[in-house]
């Protein structure tokens, strides 16, 4: 029986380790983490991406062009910190002073720990 996969999902077997027979799932995910910016790390190259330290205080679902929610990986986020890597495409136009409020939408990718900002979806106040 093929593995299960959400919504703009797929899942490929893990390969490599003998007996083992487990899959890693792949799935469409967006969040909108609101939250104080703690600090602004520049991208180290040009042409590479930054990273945004977020205190996030609040965590929402991000709709679909169907109107549904894409899965919200990072729900239970809130009273966290969250370290997201914002592309080069977006780094440039990131110089958000600390202590600035920030509300972006991210998806988690590869591991709990890589969270990527939509680079169309970065919106910084003073805080």
């Amino acid at each position: 029986m093929p593995p299960a996969v959400g919504r703009g999902g797929s899942a490929r077997p893990l390969g490599g380790i003998a007996g083992v027979n487990d899959t890693v799932q792949i799935v469409e995910n967006w969040s909108r983490i609101l939250g104080r910016v703690e600090n602004w790390e520049p991208p180290r190259t040009s042409g590479g991406p930054g990273t945004l330290t977020i205190a996030v205080e609040r965590v929402e679902d991000v709709r679909s062009s169907d109107g549904s929610h894409h899965h919200n990986l990072l729900a239970g986020a809130a009273g966290t910190t969250i370290h997201v890597i914002v592309p080069a495409s977006a780094a440039t136009r990131v110089e958000p002073p600390k202590g600035s409020m920030a509300v972006v939408e991210v998806r988690r990718g590869g591991s709990p720990e890589r969270v990527f900002a939509n680079p169309n979806r970065i919106t910084l106040m003073p805080g």
